[in-house]
């Protein structure tokens, strides 16, 4: 299986121009704009949904506004991943201190509605109507879903379909967006076929994150382990074991998250294991995976492989 290096190296010149373009869209006269948008920028993000971006419109032999749309893709994603990181108070991400530790939660704030109004203006410099919908859209679903779970914080949720939800709209729309604008640059190529594939794509690759969170090397992963418990998160690991727990367990499963009880975190796993909710997250993985990879069957072209090799990535990666 090819890695994120292997499957990037084609894309190399684009991704270089994509991270000069970041630097120069987001230079101010501020110099903690200046800061702290250079430290989101350069912090070892995978830049995973230019990829998919630049992938489809080499799939649909498009070059123009490719790079300007992978910027507002990108300057989207570092804008939520402030506000996330305020909201769940996180101290670690890609192994580094989070802005909000470093420069304060209101600096993280501002900065990330500065990033969300930067990308809007490139998004008028594109000039692509159907563009614009799609990315307004999109961070309008994004908002909703953020704020859905934020209604569920610090209560298991009991429902498979309502979490799979939330994360198709806090992850899954921006992995959505990024094969969908590539298609309107190119015409409206095959549309269909690549929302389904941003949209399975990104529910894949958040129930890895998920997976990572409690089956992880904290040392590969780059954040802490077991984070989604202390920031009253519920997720499909836990979601599918109090589900399938007889009362005893389910019991012990309330009390530990309930009460962010980290050092129970072995008891935790046992009970996952024992419900194989390991085994069921990695399957679902699976299952929107390939639903991705299906998404893809009736194109063709020179760059379709090398999104199969992406998505089979993500859905084994280890960080």
């Amino acid at each position: 299986m090819q890695d994120l290096k292997q499957i990037s190296k084609p894309l190399h010149s684009d991704l270089e121009k994509l991270n000069n373009f970041l630097k120069k869209a987001t230079s101010t006269d501020v110099s903690l704009i200046n800061n702290l948008s250079s430290h989101m920028i350069e912090s070892g993000g995978k830049r995973i949904r230019p990829i998919i971006l630049m992938l489809f419109s080499r799939l649909f032999k498009n070059e123009k506004n490719v790079i300007e749309a992978g910027a507002i893709l990108e300057l989207i994603h570092a804008a939520t991943l402030l506000h996330d990181d305020v909201v769940d108070q996180s101290d670690i991400r890609h192994n580094i201190k989070t802005a909000n530790k470093l420069w304060g939660d209101d600096s993280a704030v501002l900065v990330g509605d500065f990033l969300y109004s930067r990308a809007f203006e490139l998004i008028v410099d594109i000039n692509k109507e159907k563009v614009y919908k799609i990315l307004a859209e999109t961070t309008n679903q994004i908002s909703q879903g953020e704020v859905i779970q934020l209604m569920v914080k610090d209560k298991i949720i009991d429902d498979t379909d309502k979490y799979l939800n939330i994360i198709y709209l806090k992850t899954g729309k921006l992995f959505e967006a990024s094969a969908a604008v590539a298609s309107e640059l190119a015409g409206g190529k095959c549309i269909e076929n690549a929302k389904s594939f941003g949209k399975n794509f990104g529910i894949a690759y958040q129930l890895r994150n998920d997976y990572l969170d409690y089956f992880g090397d904290e040392s590969e992963t780059g954040k802490n382990i077991i984070e989604d418990l202390s920031e009253g998160k519920s997720t499909l690991p836990l979601i599918h074991s109090y589900l399938n727990s007889n009362n005893d367990d389910k019991k012990m499963l309330l009390e530990i998250f309930e009460g962010k009880i980290l050092t129970k975190s072995d008891v935790l796993l046992d009970i996952f294991k024992r419900n194989n909710s390991d085994v069921y997250t990695r399957n679902k993985i699976k299952e929107y995976s390939d639903a991705a990879i299906e998404s893809l069957r009736m194109l063709s072209g020179e760059s379709k492989q090398s999104l199969i090799d992406l998505t089979q990535f993500c859905s084994q990666r280890f960080k």
